[in-house]
């Protein structure tokens, strides 16, 4: 059984965003504003959560997501393609997010908003009971992710939340497999102490 297939073998499977993504980086790169504004069009979503995950704050999130696409702007040029787009933008916008949290003045203003809802409707319609927990439990988890530090935070939002494999999370964040590894499990292990451990 042969591992490796010429590129045109059909048993390959490219990905058509990847393909979509470097043909509209070329055109951006020629000048194109409509196809930079379609690459912020697409990458918006995810690069906001993960931002949004990193700083807990709406404010913060709006501001740092901002620089992440003037960055973007500006170093398109300098985008040579060794990596994915994706995985360019998320360790730019990472950077600024973590940037932005060590400043002593954005971690004063920063609140500890819950955690918004997947937009999952629920399985059943709670009782006031449950509810009441479940808000509690979601505020809990919101004020012990505050007590992460943001670096051990940013490596739970992407592998957690973006649903990152641990290799994507290291080029992202410019880490060691191992380092991934050991931040997460320290951040989980640091959730799990103080939801447990209540008010």
């Amino acid at each position: 059984m042969a591992f490796f297939r010429p590129m045109s073998d059909p048993g390959i499977r490219r990905d058509p965003r990847t393909d979509e993504d470097a043909d509209l980086v070329a055109r951006a790169k020629g000048g194109d504003r409509r196809a930079f504004d379609l690459l912020v069009e697409r990458h918006l979503p995810r690069v906001w959560r993960v931002v949004y995950r990193v700083l807990r704050h709406r404010e913060d999130t709006e501001d740092v997501v901002q620089e992440v696409f003037v960055t973007v702007h500006r170093s398109l040029r300098d985008y040579r393609g060794d990596a994915k787009l994706s995985t360019w933008l998320h360790r730019i916008a990472v950077t600024r997010a973590l940037n932005h949290a060590e400043r002593a003045a954005e971690r004063v203003r920063r609140s500890s908003e819950p955690l918004e809802a997947a937009g999952e409707p629920p399985a059943t319609t709670p009782t006031p009971l449950h509810a009441l927990e479940a808000k509690e439990l979601r505020k809990r988890l919101a004020d012990c992710l505050e007590r992460v530090p943001e670096a051990w935070r940013a490596v739970l939002a992407l592998r957690d939340a973006e649903e990152m494999a641990y290799e994507e999370i290291a080029a992202v964040l410019g880490l060691a497999l191992g380092t991934v590894r050991s931040r997460l499990a320290r951040a989980r292990a640091l959730l799990q102490e103080c939801v447990e451990a209540g008010p």
